[in-house]
């Protein structure tokens, strides 16, 4: 699949998942300006994060720029000391994106075992630490499983 329709077919499958669970009674969310603006953020980068093993994917390129992004601004803090962030976290947390995107390509070949259930889930576990809840979890791991549906991985754990 392409990108944009990576991003449909989870959008498709995260509304519906917010539906369905909102009609069994399960009310994981309070529908506010901010929780729409998180849970389209998550369903964008965990329809394509599965393809952080692919050279060419946009997920890629996304991860490398934001990894120089955060040197260059590391860099710019230190020489000015403009006291916006904090540099040494922003070059560790750099250091690591790019590290993080450069084993994913170069090692793990593509629709691999990123491409799978256990990867999704432990991909999930950052969203309850920025977000402090399960329902953002729940949502991330629906937008990366329909990346594996999408894809022809119908369930399929490796």
């Amino acid at each position: 699949m392409k990108k944009k329709n990576h991003i449909t077919f989870a959008g498709i499958f995260v509304v519906s998942f917010i539906i369905i669970s909102g009609l069994l009674g399960f009310n994981l969310f309070e529908i506010t300006v901010s929780s729409v603006f998180a849970i389209a953020i998550i369903t964008l980068f965990y329809s394509l994060l599965p393809d952080i093993d692919h050279k060419n994917s946009t997920i890629t390129w996304w991860f490398f720029g934001v990894g120089i992004l955060g040197l260059v601004i590391s860099v710019l803090e230190l020489v000015f000391n403009f006291g916006i962030v904090n540099p040494i976290l922003f070059i560790v947390l750099s250091t690591l994106l790019l590290a993080f995107t450069y084993v994913s390509v170069v090692v793990f070949k593509h629709r691999g075992v990123i491409h799978s259930v256990p990867v999704g889930i432990l991909s999930v576990i950052p969203l309850f630490f920025v977000f402090h809840s399960f329902a953002y979890c729940l949502i991330g791991y629906v937008a990366w499983h329909s990346h594996l549906i999408g894809d022809g991985y119908l369930f399929k754990i490796k």
